[in-house]
């Protein structure tokens, strides 16, 4: 359901601007490329696969050097000072390539790129203030963008001078515009079976530097041509997306010539050359190579094991000023290649302290929170995972923005969890919120994927205390609820279990091997686990809408639920939860630890059975993926099993492929899709949804949970297990709270400091309860 607030109302001259592209009879021929020779160094690096990932079709679309397009505009301002200007914009379409259509300047300055990707049909458009990039007399702006499909751009600016006389200037036929292959001409794409993307093999004599900018000669230029009007244009509600740059923490040249340069972190994005400061004498040709791990011989793995090639290959002439990536590659390794010329050479190897990386990021306040204790493997998988958060999240939470770039229900349950533990201001709680609308009204294929919206819409409520995103979806939700699959006499979900990748389909875990034997039946305990908690959701937020007779409905359906569970899959014999039941209604003879750690998670499992539960985790070890770990330790946290999380996730026994450490030890810049490439063939190196110990030590082992929304009242309930010592800062609305727990001859003392208002339910490991009024 779209947010009618979001509209641009007609009072603002939107008929001022018009839908415009480029002439496509200005494009060059279709192979400009500058013949250069390179060495023979692909070093055997090869995607890898295994029995569920092999090499898929990778899209490919003919002629996409035609898909790129200057355009630019110049205006003229009087003298007077420019009080306030806002510049709008849109394009379409972002579905070929599963990201940003244009990149915008004013007056040679980067302003910013978009758009979102729509939640339905409409047309997101981004707000930027550019109050001080204009100038007196002369001004321009300047478009870059790429897209395959529609070929469309918007633009509109409103101008309010200091004498109170507004100004705008829009898009239309006075604009000028280029197809851009010349300066690009066809590529490779370096997408996937789901997108396509163009490597960017830049030819810059090409490249019309200074377009943005007042006083450039587009006396050659046609004119922009009329395209067909953009009919719902919307506000994007979440703040633009900025590109920051990096050095890199570690450069070297390789004995073959070439540069490798370490950024330390992921980096969504590309990079910036300073070509000035090489100060070349001729043309140079250089091929940079992106990759999220090294090789085994240290060069960087340009062909992930997700099969994306991330190779470009630049022609550089001596009149260039610097040149930056325009599109996503998702890296922390960049290899720049020399062509076999003496000026190539030298250049390569004097430009270490000429690259940055330049990372496409969502606004993240890095003071906003803070974690450290007395075990270093749990400190160094805190700030892994915080700057996994840091570095992935794009303009909306997406699985990864190598392989697919697109959004999931679970995955983005997990990403607003840790991002909203990390930054819970405005910002952080606006792209949580889009990426959950956006995911209401594209749902995917798994049983359990709809269930999540329900949780992370509550989720998000009980952090910000803002009740609008459950009054505007609040019908929708209901709509995922599995009514339909309710069997009345027993209380229990039952359902085919489907196949995966097709709609209901059950998936439990994922890649397979992950599921620990997993035996699915019409009654699936990981699926009635997680409606339980879908539904006593569903009955607060009902309280919220003032839907007395769903808030009762939803309550009873999750108290049937889970006495349902704990009468009929538990096994006294086996001391453990069972998968589910069969067709007959009989226990299934297996015990995963799925099943255990859905219940113990999302379910009031009887306090007799607490501790034969955790043993039975303990004995499992974390056999599952990094999507089930935070399901796992949650359960554990939960039901006070802390030391036993804690240590899980601070394991760094080198043998031990599923655990955090491990995926640190493999020198990738995020959190990963996998435990390891041997487990999960195509996974990616850079999933934001697996950094789930950003928010489960703070939720955890220092305890600190809302217990009312926007953490009026809220619970610390300290889990050190091995550690001595824990201290963090947690971001709330109305401020931070600190809270610094130690462990004490015997008992934990806990000093906190919490903003005035609040209310904080200080429990001890024996159940004590001391309760703190700030004031």
């Amino acid at each position: 359901m779209l947010d009618d607030s979001e509209l641009l109302y007609k009072g603002l001259e939107w008929s001022n601007a018009q839908t415009i592209w480029v002439d496509p009879s200005s494009a060059g021929d279709d192979d400009m490329k500058a013949a250069a020779d390179y060495p023979d160094n692909n070093n055997g690096n090869e995607s890898s696969g295994d029995s569920y990932f092999r090499q898929p079709s990778i899209i490919q679309s003919p002629d996409n050097g035609r898909g790129w397009a200057f355009l630019r505009h110049e205006f003229t301002l009087p003298s007077t000072p420019v009080r306030k200007a806002t510049l709008y914009a849109t394009a379409s379409s972002t579905k070929p390539s599963r990201q940003f259509v244009y990149r915008m300047w004013v007056n040679g300055y980067f302003v910013g790129l978009g758009p979102v990707f729509p939640v339905e049909n409409e047309s997101r458009v981004n707000t930027f203030d550019v109050t001080g990039l204009l100038q007196a007399g002369p001004n321009a702006m300047g478009v870059l963008a790429w897209t395959m499909r529609e070929r469309r751009f918007w633009a509109y600016m409103e101008i309010v001078l200091a004498d109170g006389c507004h100004m705008t200037y829009g898009t239309g036929s006075n604009w000028k515009g280029i197809v851009g292959n010349r300066a690009y001409p066809n590529a490779d794409s370096i997408g996937t079976q789901y997108f396509e993307a163009p490597a960017e093999d830049m030819q810059t004599q090409w490249y019309p530097f200074g377009f943005s900018e007042p006083g450039f000669d587009d006396s050659s230029w046609p004119k922009a041509v009329p395209c067909e009007q953009f009919d719902d244009l919307r506000l994007t509600p979440t703040a633009n997306v900025g590109v920051h740059y990096l050095d890199p923490v570690a450069t070297r040249i390789d004995d073959r010539g070439t540069l490798i340069l370490d950024f330390g972190r992921t980096c969504v994005g590309g990079i910036s050359l300073d070509v000035e400061s090489l100060h070349i004498l001729e043309n140079i040709d250089v091929r940079i190579r992106y990759g999220e791990v090294l090789d085994d011989n240290g060069n960087v793995r340009y062909r992930l094991s997700t099969f994306n090639t991330y190779q470009d290959s630049w022609h550089i002439t001596p009149q260039t000023p610097a040149v930056e990536t325009w599109g996503m590659r998702v890296f922390r390794y960049v290899q720049i290649i020399p062509a076999q010329t003496q000026a190539s050479q030298d250049a390569v190897c004097a430009a270490a302290s000429s690259v940055r990386a330049a990372a496409i990021e969502y606004p993240f306040d890095d003071d906003a929170a803070g974690f450290v204790c007395s075990d270093k493997t749990l400190n160094e998988v805190w700030r892994f995972c915080r700057n996994s958060i840091k570095a992935l999240n794009g303009p909306i939470y997406a699985d990864s923005w190598t392989r697919e770039r697109a959004p999931y229900e679970a995955d983005a349950w997990l990403q607003q969890r840790s991002h909203l533990a990390l930054d819970c201001g405005a910002d952080a709680i606006r792209l949580g919120r889009y990426s959950v609308d956006w995911l209401i009204a594209n749902r995917t294929w798994p049983t359990e994927w709809p269930l999540y919206l329900i949780l992370a819409v509550h989720d998000s409520w009980m952090v910000s205390n803002d009740e609008l995103q459950i009054r505007r979806q609040y019908q929708a939700l209901r709509a995922f609820l599995p009514e339909r699959y309710v069997d009345e006499s027993s209380g229990l979900i039952v359902k085919e279990p489907g196949e995966a990748g097709h709609m209901d389909g059950d998936l439990v875990d994922w890649p397979p091997a992950e599921r620990d034997g997993f035996v699915f039946g019409p009654v699936n305990t990981v699926i009635n686990a997680l409606s339980c908690a879908a539904y006593r959701a569903m009955a607060d937020m009902a309280r919220v809408v003032s839907d007395a007779a769903d808030a009762v409905r939803y309550a009873g359906r999750a108290s049937a639920l889970e006495s349902a569970i704990n009468a009929r899959l538990w096994d006294d014999h086996a001391q453990c939860y069972r998968d589910g039941l069969n067709a007959q209604g009989d226990q299934l003879q297996h015990g995963s630890l799925h099943a255990n750690a859905f219940a113990l998670a999302f379910v009031d499992v009887p306090k007799d059975r607490r501790a034969m539960v955790a043993d039975y985790i303990r004995n499992k070890g974390m056999c599952c993926s990094p999507y089930v770990a935070a399901v796992l330790l949650e359960g554990l946290y939960r039901n006070g099993f802390g030391a036993l999380a804690n240590r899980m996730m601070a394991d760094d026994d080198p043998r031990n492929l599923h655990s955090w450490h491990h995926m640190v030890s493999t020198g990738c810049g995020s959190t990963m899709e996998g435990w390891d490439v041997s487990i999960k063939g195509n996974t990616t190196y850079s999933h934001p949804w697996s950094a789930s110990p950003a928010y489960l030590l703070e939720w955890g082992m220092l305890g600190v949970q809302p217990i009312e929304p926007g953490y009026a009242v809220f619970r610390v309930r300290p889990q050190l297990g091995d550690a001595h010592e824990a201290r963090g800062v947690v971001p709330t609305p109305s401020g931070s709270i600190r809270v610094c727990c130690v462990r004490e001859e015997g008992h934990v003392s806990v000093d906190l400091d919490m903003p005035s208002g609040m209310v904080a339910r200080i429990e001890n490991e024996q159940g004590d309860v001391i309760e703190m009024r700030s004031v």
